[in-house]
């Protein structure tokens, strides 16, 4: 039987575990043996969302939740340092292949077990590329662009990457990668939970927003948009689901507060599952105004559009290929003026379903992803 390490090594309990469990039941199914390289917390929430999954697991020891970016670079070392501490015996359990995301973090391991055994076949999914100009701290964002560029290097020993997109596919083709090694697979939604999930009859919330408290993803613009809609409705109500570093959190209370916007901003923390699509579908409309060039695909905005709200984005060339049929409402970036004047009047309308959820959700799903990277598994070995 083979069998497939899958690197979660630096991988937060507060990620979206779900793609990656759905994705390893769908190779358990096919006879592949799980063996999961995480934390003890991480374990934890992988065994209560799927407790009947039986996959194997690496345990790294005594790790620590991290809270701001410098604090997650000390710990993803420390953890790094301990599993290539540990790369004789996990040589030693004959891995035919080991599954990471093409992060500098969740590379080493892959990197190094390649350097030592030429047995094993290592695939990387890549979601994202990290330019130099995005929004916020200087140095901050120029690490993040060296380290993602070191990734890129240490990718070039992979078997075969896993591109979410033709965009990101081309990408690496101009850097070097060879054609027949990169696969487009895409992203997903939890459908089957989507579906499940009832919406209530009373609407809680005006708007929504999911995703990383990060400047990145226009959190300040969306409280200027929020100020706005505040004018003509002072009782309009957006909730948000996400967490970020501690400075940047700290950073967005306080121009919260500034802006005396308390009683309109409510902040849920993170919280995935069947949860989350309770209150994306107790929400009149969906806004994410991310204006990163690195932006790949945008799941929780698809995960809205297919719980069938109206989502308001602003129009980054990765939503071309998802959405060409005015599925969301696409803005100039920075332009929250009309994103403002377009929300307010949905809300004087009284109509908020997006009439495309049906389309897309059965489109995207992660059965089909599992599909795909499986096929490309049993090709290369």
């Amino acid at each position: 039987m083979k069998k497939i390490l899958i690197n979660l090594v630096t991988t937060p309990e507060s990620a979206n575990l779900t793609p990656t469990i759905l994705k390893c039941l769908y190779y358990q199914k096919q006879g592949l043996t799980i063996v999961i390289c995480s934390s003890t917390k991480v374990k934890n929430k992988i065994n209560r969302l799927s407790p009947n999954s039986n996959f194997n697991f690496l345990i790294i020891k005594n790790t620590r939740e991290a809270f701001t970016k410098t604090e997650f670079l000390k710990e993803s070392l420390k953890r790094n340092i301990k599993i290539i501490g540990l790369l004789n015996s996990i040589k030693f359990q004959k891995y035919d292949y080991v599954y990471s995301l093409s992060v500098l973090d969740l590379c080493i391991l892959p990197f190094a077990l390649k350097l030592i055994d030429k047995h094993i076949k290592w695939v990387a999914v890549f979601d994202n590329i990290v330019p130099l100009n995005d929004p916020g701290p200087k140095l901050i964002r120029f690490l993040a662009w060296l380290f993602f560029h070191i990734s890129l290097l240490l990718l070039k020993k992979t078997d075969n990457i896993f591109a979410i997109s033709p965009e990101l596919k081309n990408y690496l083709i101009t850097h070097g990668f060879s054609l027949n090694k990169v696969t487009i697979t895409g992203n997903a939604v939890e459908g089957d939970l989507i579906k499940k999930t009832i919406a209530p009859n009373t609407l809680k919330y005006d708007s929504i927003y999911i995703g990383r408290i990060n400047e990145t993803k226009g959190i300040f613009d969306m409280l200027d948009v929020v100020s706005k809609i505040k004018i003509e409705y002072p009782k309009f109500k957006l909730a948000i689901i996400g967490k970020g570093d501690k400075p940047t959190e700290t950073k967005f209370r306080h121009r919260i507060k500034q802006m005396r916007l308390t009683k309109n901003i409510i902040l849920l923390g993170f919280i995935d599952g069947i949860e989350k699509f309770k209150l994306i579908k107790s929400s009149k409309t969906f806004i994410f105004l991310s204006k990163s060039k690195s932006e790949s695909f945008g799941v929780a905005l698809l995960e809205a559009v297919c719980c069938g709200l109206k989502a308001f984005a602003y129009d980054l060339p990765a939503y071309n290929n998802i959405y060409k049929n005015n599925e969301i409402y696409r803005f100039q970036i920075g332009d929250t003026n009309s994103v403002a004047r377009v929300l307010i009047k949905t809300l004087k309308s009284g109509d908020y379903h997006n009439i495309i959820d049906k389309k897309m959700i059965d489109k995207y799903s992660w059965k089909h992803i599992a599909a795909l990277e499986y096929r490309t598994l049993v090709n290369i070995l």
